[in-house]
């Protein structure tokens, strides 16, 4: 029996990657107002972003139901080979809970839910070598002690233009949202024990870039090695300079751009740009 991994659509995974490494997808739900979308299934990066900024309407999002889950885990645990449920942080999102919820219903499969405290390409980064390690064949249990390594040595930065969608989503405090609308000053935010802090205040998106750029050997333990993946909501050409500078900088054995979906777009709002590493 072999391991199958599952995570949600918060995990933004480059398309066609999650069909390659065999990932099962639950997704998040986006609302406008009545209308409601499938993240990266209905609604891509790029209609989001448009719909967006055509929109008077601030999105909200909701979190797969038990029901949601239980279909995907009966589908994907069909000929009895273990399940390892990764999700964005419980303290984002009802989505862990769901997910638990379902684990709970289903007490003949041998099934893991682990709550990865963090989100987007961040979590992207820990599904992905999980599900690489699934595909060379390694048990349940090397895979976990591999996930939670890798959750122990992950990072996420990222600025945002407004505090205004987070604040709105009740994803943090008014006051840090008012800070962030004073004298162009951007806010570098980062995700610890799940939930978002501000670590930083910047002004301009040049000093952005080297503030993430450094922070990545500050937050090194050591040598600056592992995977990073530049972050963007609708600003491909920062993200592209980002990019730039890190690997002008570091000599990480992966760098890649990735787009956050509609899910982490309506609480970012566009033009966040950012990074996630998984250190070695």
């Amino acid at each position: 029996m072999g391991v199958k991994i599952v995570t949600d659509s918060t995990a933004d995974l480059p398309q066609g990657l999650a069909e390659e490494l065999d990932i099962a997808v639950v997704p998040l739900k986006v609302h406008f107002g009545e209308e409601e979308y499938l993240d990266w299934i209905e609604l891509d990066s790029d209609s989001f972003f448009q719909k967006l900024k055509a929109s008077d309407i601030i999105p909200r999002t909701s979190q797969p139901s038990p029901a949601d889950f239980e279909a995907v885990y009966k589908r994907v645990g069909e000929y009895g080979d273990s399940i390892i449920s990764l999700h964005i942080s419980a303290q984002l999102s009802g989505t862990y809970q769901s997910a638990s919820i379902a684990k709970s219903m289903l007490e003949d499969m041998d099934l893991e839910v682990v709550d990865s405290k963090v989100t987007s390409m961040a979590l992207g980064l820990v599904v992905v070598e999980a599900a690489r390690a699934a595909k060379e064949g390694k048990s349940k249990e090397e895979i976990m002690a591999l996930v939670y390594n890798n959750m122990s040595k992950c990072r996420i930065f990222f600025g945002v233009d407004t505090l205004e969608y987070l604040q709105k989503n009740g994803r943090i405090g008014k006051a840090a949202a008012l800070l962030g609308g004073m004298l162009n000053v951007k806010p570098v935010l980062t995700l610890e024990n799940g939930a978002i802090i501000p670590k930083e205040k910047v002004r301009g998106k040049s000093k952005l870039h080297q503030v993430l750029v450094d922070t990545l050997a500050q937050e090194a333990a050591g040598e600056v090695k592992g995977r990073v993946v530049v972050l963007h909501g609708d600003a491909l050409d920062e993200a592209l300079k980002l990019k730039e500078k890190i690997d002008e900088k570091y000599d990480f054995k992966e760098s890649v751009i990735s787009q956050i979906g509609a899910v982490i777009g309506t609480h970012t709002g566009p033009g966040v740009l950012g990074v996630a590493v998984i250190y070695e």
